[in-house]
């Protein structure tokens, strides 16, 4: 159980929540995740169905679109509990509850009508897609694009590194549409899979092995206008919106998750390896390590759930979802040093939980900005030029 949940404003309600996620994933993803770690890098529409009938996607939806509307904290909550059991189920959710930001946040009244419904019930499952093979952070260098074309929007390009993108019935797609650089040069699009010139290319990555990251290849595929995710030139704000004030955050607690379950594995693993007449838990550089890994999650869980309430509260806060995510994929590649440290060659062993998890936290170092970009950002609040918070952007629209 996270030691943030002795953190003074996680309720009764929050502690339920999270009792009821541990116990689903232990009873309904444990066999699920080993079977996916076995059969390598692929997609595994087995987690989408699980996952389904949980309402999950719905954690942030509100409750009059059909969604639980229970806020940050819940999500961050329930995201670690199942990655603690499976880190690439808690990857999955996360990456459609990200997807799901464009349309809860700029969707028109008739795309939210339509789909929230359908995503909090967990039979439609939205990706966001952004990134370009060759241009990586840079968003406003994108070269996919869109062009008009009497009442319909041509899309054409590639989207790399798009999570879900494989189970996905709709896409968040941000390309161009203005002048190259611009800062209103980007529109957001929903596309839905079935679309002709729609392709999903497998792009296997090693590690939250289930979990998928594939291309999406647009060929002439035409979209309504109708489809347009707020208005033209707001695909910048789309996607800085949903990286920042959800994207940061979700792959923080995913984080944490994949953080507790190695400092499970390597406590029980040093407390009955045999040393002597002892344990290697005896030992004081063991204990010193376990220790360190210890401090590291507490760190972590502090950061990401105090970002997680400030959110709550409607508070501008994107430095601390920028720390947030930068601390938690920092104290977990530390404790995967640790645990490599007290493993030793049994470390690289396949059959070894701490394996996959060493892997697994590698992952969760570039979407939503690697490090350095995180870097920027604080440098930046620090330093200027002072951005806009995303986050008091996301309050103003979520006031009543």
């Amino acid at each position: 159980m996270p030691t943030a949940l002795s953190l003074p404003f996680l309720t009764d309600d929050h502690l339920r929540l999270f009792q009821d996620a541990e116990a689903f994933a232990t009873s309904r993803l444990t066999a699920l995740a080993r079977q996916t770690e076995e059969r390598g890098p692929h997609t595994d529409p087995d987690m989408r169905q699980v996952l389904s009938e949980t309402g999950w996607l719905g954690l942030l939806i509100d409750t009059e679109d059909g969604g639980l509307g229970l806020g940050h904290t819940a999500k961050t909550l329930v995201l670690q509990a199942v990655s603690r059991v499976s880190p690439a189920a808690g990857a999955t959710l996360q990456a459609s509850i990200l997807g799901c930001a464009p349309i809860a946040e700029y969707g028109n009244e008739e795309l939210r009508r339509r789909l929230l419904p359908e995503i909090a019930a967990g039979r439609c499952w939205p990706s966001i897609a952004v990134t370009d093979p060759e241009r990586g952070s840079h968003v406003l260098g994108m070269e996919a694009t869109a062009r008009p074309s009497g009442g319909q929007y041509i899309l054409e390009g590639e989207k790399v590194l798009v999570g879900n993108a494989a189970i996905a019935d709709v896409h968040c797609v941000v390309v161009r549409t203005g002048k190259p650089g611009s800062r209103r040069s980007l529109t957001a699009f929903l596309v839905e899979q079935d679309t002709p010139g729609v392709d999903i290319v497998p792009a296997p990555v090693n590690g939250l092995r289930g979990f998928s990251v594939d291309t999406l290849r647009l060929t002439r595929v035409c979209v309504p206008e109708t489809n347009m995710i707020g208005e033209l030139g707001d695909g910048l704000s789309v996607a800085q919106l949903a990286s920042v004030v959800y994207g940061r955050l979700n792959l923080a607690a995913v984080a944490l998750g994949i953080q507790q379950r190695m400092l499970d594995e390597t406590t029980q693993r040093v407390s009955t390896r045999k040393r002597g007449d002892g344990h290697l838990a005896d030992l004081p550089t063991v204990r010193h390590r376990v220790a360190e890994m210890q401090h590291h999650l507490m760190t972590a869980e502090l950061a990401a759930y105090h970002a997680a309430h400030l959110l709550d509260q409607g508070k501008a806060c994107d430095p601390w979802l920028h720390n947030a995510k930068l601390t938690a994929h920092r104290a977990g590649a530390a404790s995967s040093e640790h645990a490599k440290q007290l493993y030793g060659g049994h470390a690289a062993r396949i059959d070894e939980p701490v394996e996959q998890l060493r892997r697994d936290i590698d992952l969760i170092h570039a979407p939503a900005g690697p490090d350095d970009v995180q870097l920027i950002r604080l440098a930046e609040s620090v330093l200027g030029p002072h951005r806009p918070h995303w986050s008091a952007e996301h309050a103003a629209r979520r006031a009543p």
